[in-house]
């Protein structure tokens, strides 16, 4: 692109780590546009940082070799998508010696809404050079097409972009881009000290012209503007680079980042080098020995030997769609606290909790975790491992993924091997008001849902979540049973509580009858109601407050219409014997008469 004449890398070399370059070139209307190219480095180890490169506004090339097959394909077309929120894909196909790359287009198209063109072309021929004339041309459409292409800027970001730019050093301190700032008219309001210099050095970050993490003021990164992307990506690469560090399997000391960074570009700057590759959940500190260090990419890939008592395991499974690289070296860097050293590898980890043991193991072929644990507090420390685990999986905007939750029925409870049900399943199955599910393993035993939850992640965790997630359904949950109900309100539980049902003549029906009653009887007594017309009144109250206690318990719920309707029966069926009663109450001359 910079140089159609430049000679190709040749068959062994390799781009290390992530190469930062800038290229021109001038719009129709004059002005100079520029572009900052990263370059990535396609080896495994380097996978783990694409995700703090790879942003939203970008074009991406993705070269696909004849020399090679083409496994790789698939993944990064994936990382492209997931990392980038589906920013536009050009895929360019080096056909060395005019051999053909063979690529289903078709299916990709189908698959990749992002996947805007493809081009054949020999780069190391003259038919390269007459080619990469159309491959600009396409790459410079799409990226005037990018959504931020064309937004206008105040004119003091476009002046402080161009001096930070032509600055020549490595790194400035925040003093110093604040100075900047303010010398060139930024201005700062009285709400928020200091907030426009750091949207600005934010925007600046996304476009990859400067590096500034904002996520912690208290972190030397905060305080330190990097203007030289390349320079703090290659000084983290040197140590994953290093042979000393690869034979010691990805341990290193103080003593050796001394010895890697040891160029006058990097003077009084380890800590914040150091730092750095933390950021980028490339290493960690080992708990119990100060200044040492270790990069879990370069990890032992066989497992460690150790002991593991199989009783009363508890389980848990993350399956994904697609599964980047990096996700359980992530985990390990930040939980490293939690680590029971040297019980670590490449593709696993034990860690311990007081008398809890943890078992992580990534099986990148399958696309999955399984986690199982061991002691005395398992769901509290798998509490702590899968909120970790479910953070790093947000921080993945478009990752698709299943979290399992074990089978607890008689053949799967002691099982090292149980039947796994879909998390979201289970609770679409609760929301619809399908209490239980049937195990796929033989005998088939049916479970109760709320019951599988608890046992795994616990019914007070799953309702504050599902309150997070959807504070307009009530989870009225008894026992075993679970009740969801559409509206406005907070979440009820009653955990192994008894039920405390009202009595339906405890309501305004009953207290009107005994009213009516009461006014009656007094009536009676001062001769003031006929003794015939106060029999119909009580008889009547007892034949309608059955009716009106039924219709009570339906309107609350507390009775299936099954049940509803046997009531209503057997109330109406009291009407012939209420009947004959009332009238040899009425008419006692025909009592006499029969006789």
């Amino acid at each position: 692109m910079q140089n159609p004449n430049s000679p190709l890398p040749k068959p062994d070399e390799s781009t290390q780590g992530v190469d930062v370059q800038q290229w021109h070139f001038p719009l129709e209307n004059g002005s100079d546009f520029r572009v900052n190219i990263w370059d990535f480095g396609g080896q495994e180890i380097y996978h783990a940082t694409h995700q703090f490169f790879l942003t939203k506004r970008s074009l991406y090339l993705l070269v696909a070799d004849s020399r090679k097959e083409h496994p790789h394909l698939d993944y990064w077309l994936n990382v492209v998508e997931l990392f980038s929120d589906s920013s536009p894909l050009i895929i360019i196909k080096n056909e060395i010696n005019d051999r053909p790359v063979q690529i289903d287009e078709t299916q990709l198209r189908g698959r990749f809404d992002n996947f805007k063109a493809s081009f054949a072309t020999n780069l190391g021929t003259q038919r390269g050079t007459e080619e990469v004339e159309n491959i600009i041309k396409s790459i410079k459409y799409h990226i005037s097409q990018l959504p931020h292409i064309g937004n206008k800027f105040p004119k003091t970001w476009t002046k402080i972009r161009a001096i930070l730019e032509q600055d020549n050093r490595n790194y400035i301190t925040l003093d110093e881009y604040l100075h900047i700032c303010y010398n060139n008219g930024v201005t700062v309001s009285r709400e928020n000290p200091g907030d426009g210099h750091l949207i600005l050095s934010q925007f600046l970050h996304d476009l990859g012209i400067i590096l500034h993490f904002q996520d912690d003021k208290k972190s030397l990164l905060y305080k330190t503007i990097i203007l030289q992307p390349n320079w703090g990506t290659d000084a983290v690469y040197k140590v994953l680079d290093s042979n000393t560090v690869k034979r010691n399997l990805g341990q290193f000391t103080d003593r050796d980042l001394s010895q890697i960074w040891q160029d006058s570009e990097y003077n009084n700057m380890q800590g914040e080098l150091l730092e750095l590759m933390m950021k980028f959940k490339l290493c960690y500190p080992l708990n119990n020995r100060r200044g040492v260090y270790i990069a879990p990419q370069l990890l032992d890939s066989n497992p460690r030997q150790y002991e593991w008592n199989p009783s009363d395991n508890l389980f848990l499974r993350y399956e994904y769609d697609f599964m980047p690289k990096g996700i359980l070296t992530r985990f390990i860097v930040e939980m490293h606290h939690y680590i029971d050293e040297p019980k670590v590898w490449r593709s696993g980890v034990i860690l311990k909790r007081d008398n809890t043991f943890a078992e992580l193991i990534e099986t990148y072929d399958r696309r999955e975790i399984k986690i199982r644990l061991s002691g005395t507090n398992k769901r509290g420390f798998l509490e702590v491992i899968a909120d970790k685990l479910d953070e790093i999986h947000r921080s993945y905007e478009r990752l698709k993924v299943k979290k399992m939750i074990p089978c607890n029925c008689s053949a799967c409870k002691d099982s090292q091997t149980p039947h796994f049900y879909d998390f979201e399943k289970l609770r679409q199955r609760l929301a619809n008001n399908k209490p239980n599910i049937e195990c796929d393993k033989p005998p088939y035993n049916e479970v109760n849902v709320l019951n599988l939850i608890d046992d795994t992640i616990g019914r007070d965790k799953f309702i504050q979540k599902q309150t997070e997630r959807e504070p307009n359904i009530n989870y009225h949950i008894h026992n075993s049973q679970v009740q969801i109900n559409q509206g406005l309100g907070a979440m009820e539980e009653n955990q192994n509580k008894p039920i405390k049902v009202k009595s339906a003549w405890a309501n305004g029906s009953f207290y009107l009858f005994v009213f009516v009653v009461v006014v009656a009887g007094i009536g009676f007594l001062g001769n003031q109601l006929a003794f015939p017309a106060f029999c119909v009144v009580v008889i009547g109250g007892i034949l309608f407050v059955p009716i009106i206690g039924a219709l009570q318990l339906k309107q609350d719920e507390r009775v299936k219409d099954e049940t509803f309707l046997e009531l209503m029966k057997m109330a109406i069926g009291q009407l012939p014997l209420i009947g004959n009663v009332l009238g040899k109450v009425l008419n006692p001359s025909s009592k006499s008469e029969d006789e």
